[in-house]
């Protein structure tokens, strides 16, 4: 589980952001739902980020998918290779590196990992670890001024840090240390690959071929792709697949080596929806197959696309980013994703969803509690803000109480994050 993320000088971000998903004790929204207690911490399972267009909202995105990216991809890294840098530009300050810190639970351990870079080179890089019973220590430290490592507990850093192993000055430390075989680094590193996924709602076809694999090839997974589907009243409870043979497909001639070789090894597979025919009577005399991704609606083929993303979320206890997670759905289905998030039986390993969104039906006390409710704006300098709900000051000085209307309150403006315009129209 995330517990703190962070970011300074990407896109529209100049000075710092947090997330934090440290659950308020101090408020009881909820009877012991919307969070998952890990070693006496109490941290979130759903947060839910609300702003105009154009506020910023997407690129608190796409700062840890950025994070995520450079981390994973690293240790493919030649030398003098640019890294992938783009800072806040609408200053006349210099340029500065771009920060990135992120801190997460693993089982019962807690890291904190984090680096700053330009273009051309990581300018500094950190690794801290908190070990049940043990107080929190400083693994590395790196610095223009050298690199520092706790020997005791980060030995496998041990042959970087005095030069045996040269260190790229565009690569990260721990990449390289995973490389050599360091358990730590190594831990870090699959964390961020295989526990961590930013996707974006609006592009949601990218993850079809998750939830076809997980019906087509994975029977564990299947009963729980087709319990979502089938609790989310689309018209159908059952899909079928069908996987085509790479062989048969008629390919263009020069059609490139690496796609044919990418098609053998994940070769195309259909989904169809079952659905039930009907006579004029209105009784049942058969069925038909829908391919999906052909005669299903824009928000059907969303809801399937994100299924496998989001099983596979819940079942392994795993963190989602979805960048718009409503466009294109109904809010009655939005709201069912996050119950499911929000609720200890239907997550029981502390699965954590992140989302952005424009429907302000979503901020209901009877589904999201103050502190998983975050809003976005940009300052009078195009900087993006993240202000939590629970650190808003009414005119009158209170904080939002539980029992106030919160959707109400905001497209009031009352928690700013909105569009202003004129009324121009005189209507």
């Amino acid at each position: 589980m995330i517990t703190n993320f962070c970011a300074e000088n990407y896109r529209s971000i100049s000075e710092r952001v947090e997330l934090s998903f440290a659950a308020s004790m101090g408020i009881k929204d909820t009877e012991d739902e919307g969070y998952t207690v890990i070693n006496g911490q109490n941290i979130l399972n759903a947060m839910a980020i609300f702003g105009a267009n154009s506020s910023g909202k997407s690129n608190v995105f796409k700062a840890i998918g950025r994070m995520r990216s450079l981390i994973v991809q690293s240790v493919r890294l030649n030398d003098n290779e640019s890294l992938n840098y783009d800072p806040f530009l609408l200053s006349n300050s210099p340029l500065r590196p771009t920060r990135f810190e992120l801190s997460f639970v693993d089982g019962t351990d807690r890291f904190t990992y984090g680096f700053s870079y330009t273009a051309k080179q990581i300018e500094e890089e950190w690794l801290m670890a908190k070990y049940p019973r043990r107080s929190q220590k400083t693994l590395l430290r790196r610095t223009a001024e050298g690199i520092e490592i706790d020997e005791q507990r980060f030995s496998e850093g041990l042959n970087i840090k005095n030069g045996s192993v040269p260190l790229n000055s565009n690569r990260l430390f721990i990449s390289l240390a995973a490389q050599l075989g360091g358990e730590v680094s190594k831990r870090v590193i699959e964390w961020f690959r295989t526990q961590l996924n930013v996707i974006s709602g609006l592009r949601d076809n990218d993850f079809s071929r998750v939830t076809k694999e997980m019906l087509h090839a994975h029977v564990d997974y299947r009963e729980d792709v087709l319990g979502f589907i089938g609790g989310l009243d689309l018209g159908f409870d059952e899909v079928t697949t069908e996987q085509e043979n790479i062989d048969d497909l008629s390919l263009p001639k020069g059609f490139p080596a690496g796609l044919i070789s990418s098609l053998k090894e994940h070769p195309p597979i259909t989904a169809y929806a079952r659905h039930t025919k009907y006579n004029d009577e209105g009784d049942e005399v058969g069925l038909v197959d829908f391919d999906i991704d052909e005669k299903e609606s824009d928000g059907t083929r969303k809801l399937f696309n994100l299924a496998g993303p989001i099983v596979d979320t819940l079942r392994e206890g795993k963190v989602l980013f979805i960048d718009e997670l409503d466009a294109e759905l109904h809010p009655l289905l939005s709201r069912q994703i996050v119950k499911r998030f929000n609720c200890p039986k239907t997550n029981p390993k502390g699965a954590q969803l992140v989302f952005t969104t424009h429907d302000t039906n979503m901020l209901s006390r009877k589904l999201l509690r103050r502190d998983q409710v975050v809003f976005v704006e940009k300052d009078k300098k195009a900087m993006t803000h993240l202000t939590p709900m629970m650190s808003i000051k009414m005119e009158n000085g209170a904080k939002p109480r539980t029992d106030s209307n919160y959707e109400k309150n905001y497209l009031e403006g009352k928690y700013n994050a909105i569009p202003y315009f004129d009324d121009e129209f005189g209507c």
